[in-house]
């Protein structure tokens, strides 16, 4: 009996080895697996952590490129305002000078028609029908030109128009 237990409690130990070898496999294995997992979410965060910063410089990189391009953009623009301002006060002289000079016409010719009706009365009558057909074609000419005036003054009215309708809101 001794022999019989003895056997017994050998193949119990060899039991409770392999019972024993069994879990510290199966913990080894879980501990690997835990271990990899554990590496590879490090390994997935080092990436995404690097692809976000890779992300956000490329970002900080484009909004600094649409800045400067605003600010070139808005440079030219106001060059080319300051431009346009430039050259409409210098047409605006031009156009005060030819004021000017039509004032100082029309002076010189309200003069000489106030000495021709002062004439008027001793002049021959050949000289009064000379007169009179020389202030209808004066008269005929001018009506023309006001009518030429008012045209252009029309179209550029319109012309106005369609730019303001067209002018961006923004």
């Amino acid at each position: 009996m001794k022999i019989a237990l003895q056997q017994f409690i050998d193949k119990f130990y060899q039991i409770i080895i392999l019972v024993l070898l069994a879990i510290i496999l199966i913990l080894s294995i879980f501990s690997g697996t835990q271990t990899w997992r554990v590496q590879s979410l490090k390994t997935n965060y080092s990436l995404l952590n690097a692809q976000y910063k890779t992300e956000v410089a490329e970002t900080k990189a484009l909004t600094e490129q649409a800045k400067a391009e605003a600010r070139t953009k808005e440079k030219q623009w106001s060059d080319k305002l300051l431009e346009a301002e430039r050259n409409h006060n210098a047409k605006m002289q031009e156009i005060i000078i030819d004021v000017n000079h039509a004032k100082s016409a029309i002076n010189g010719m309200s003069k000489q028609i106030d000495k021709a009706t002062s004439r008027m009365s001793t002049a021959s009558k050949e000289t009064i029908i000379e007169y009179t057909t020389t202030n209808s074609d004066v008269l005929k000419e001018c009506i023309g030109q006001y009518q030429y005036v008012a045209e252009q003054a029309d179209k550029h009215a319109a012309d106005a128009h369609r730019l303001s309708e067209a002018w961006p809101e923004n």
